[in-house]
C-alpha cells in the first residue's frame, strides 16, 4: 500500500478555525459520515488523519482457465493483498479441486461459502487482527531459529531422518508471514515503514525455503556412506547463528551489534570462496551453497531495518 499525495485549498471559518476537505476515495472507503470522530495525530509538519472504522469488503475475480498452474500462488497473492473476498469462474466443475488446494495451503481463514457449476465463492472468515502483527513476526523469527538450529544438531549427530520435518515447518513459517503481509497492505494505515517491513518479512519466508532445500537434499543421505566435512558443517552453523544475531538486534537497536553482523559477513563471504576451492562432495556443496544464501539473505535485511529505526 504506497503513499497518495494530493493537495487541499485550506478554507478559513471565521477568525480561528481553519478546515481542509477529506479525499472523497477514502472517506467512501471507511465508510465516514458526517458526527464521526477521528484521531488527528501532530508529527512534526504533517498531520496524520485516523479512523477506527472498518474498511469495505475488498472483492476480486478471475477465471482458474486462464492461469492453471499458477492458482495457488494467484489465491495466495490476492489473500496477502487484503482480498476478503474471492469469485474464481471455471468450465470444468473438477477445477474446483486446484481451489481446495490452494486456500488449504497458506491462506488461514478463507474458506469456500458458496460453489456453483461454474464458479466458486471464496470469503475470508478469520478474525484475525492488526494487534495480533507482533507476534506473528516474532513467532516466524523463533521458527526459522529453531530450524537453524535443529538442522544443525540433526547433520552433526548424522539424524538426517529427522530432516525431513524440519522441512515441515516452513509451511507453519508461510502461514505466520503470509498473515503478517495480509495484515500489512490491509491496514498499512496503521503501520510505520511498511514498504521495509513487508521487505523484511518476504526475506523472512526465503530464508525459510533455503532451510527447506537443506534438508530435504541432506535428508537423501540417510543410509549412504556419505560424511558431511567439519568445516563446511561450522561453516553452516555461523550462517545460521546471524539469524539469531538479527532477531536480537531487530527488538533490540545495538550499534556495535550492526558494526558485528556486517565484519562477521565480510569474514563468511572469505571462508565460503575458501571452502570452494577444495574438492568436495554434493552434499557438502549442497550445505555450502545454502549457508552463503542464508548469510546474504539476513544481511540484506539490514537495510530496510536501517531505514525504520535509524
Amino acid at each position: 500500500m504506497g503513499l497518495v499525495s494530493m493537495k487541499r485549498k485550506v478554507i478559513q471559518i471565521g477568525d480561528s478555525t481553519q478546515l481542509i476537505s477529506l479525499p472523497r476515495e477514502w472517506a467512501k472507503k471507511f465508510n465516514i459520515k458526517k458526527g464521526n470522530e477521528l484521531e488527528v495525530i501532530e508529527n512534526k509538519d504533517s498531520l496524520i488523519i485516523k479512523t477506527d472504522n472498518p474498511i469495505d469488503v475488498d472483492k476480486a475475480e478471475f477465471n482458474i482457465e486462464d492461469l492453471g498452474l499458477m492458482t495457488r500462488r494467484c489465491v495466495t497473492a490476492l489473500y496477502k493483498k487484503g482480498v476478503d473476498e474471492l469469485k474464481i469462474n471455471f468450465s470444468d466443475p473438477l477445477n474446483v479441486e486446484l481451489v481446495r488446494q490452494a486456500i488449504n495451503m497458506e491462506t488461514p481463514g478463507f474458506e469456500i461459502i458458496d460453489q456453483k457449476e461454474n464458479y466458486c465463492i471464496i470469503r475470508n472468515v478469520s478474525g484475525v487482527k492488526v494487534e495480533e502483527f507482533d507476534n506473528l513476526l516474532r513467532r516466524t523469527f523463533l521458527l526459522l531459529i529453531r530450524m537453524a538450529e535443529e538442522s544443525y544438531e540433526a547433520i552433526k549427530k548424522k539424524n538426517f531422518t529427522y530432516l525431513k520435518e524440519i522441512a515441515r515447518l516452513e509451511n507453519d513459517n508461510n502461514k505466520f508471514t503470509v498473515l503478517c503481509r495480509r495484515l500489512l497492505n490491509k491496514h498499512g494505515h496503521k503501520f510505520n515503514f511498511v514498504g521495509p517491513m513487508y521487505f523484511i518479512i518476504e526475506e523472512l519466508e526465503n530464508i525459510a525455503d533455503q532451510f527447506n532445500y537443506t534438508c530435504e537434499r541432506l535428508n537423501e543421505i540417510k543410509g549412504k556412506n556419505v560424511k558431511i566435512s567439519n568445516d563446511v558443517l561450522d561453516m553452516y552453523k555461523t550462517a545460521n547463528e546471524q539469524l539469531r544475531n538479527f532477531y536480537e538486534l531487530f527488538y533490540k537497536f545495538d550499534t556495535q551489534k550492526v558494526v558485528e553482523i556486517k565484519k562477521e559477513r565480510q569474514m563468511l563471504v572469505k571462508k565460503a570462496f575458501d571452502l570452494f576451492n577444495k574438492k568436495r562432495n554434493y552434499y557438502d556443496l549442497i550445505l555450502l551453497h545454502h549457508s552463503i544464501t542464508v548469510m546474504q539473505k539476513v544481511f540484506c535485511l539490514m537495510g530496510p531495518y536501517l531505514i525504520m529505526n535509524l
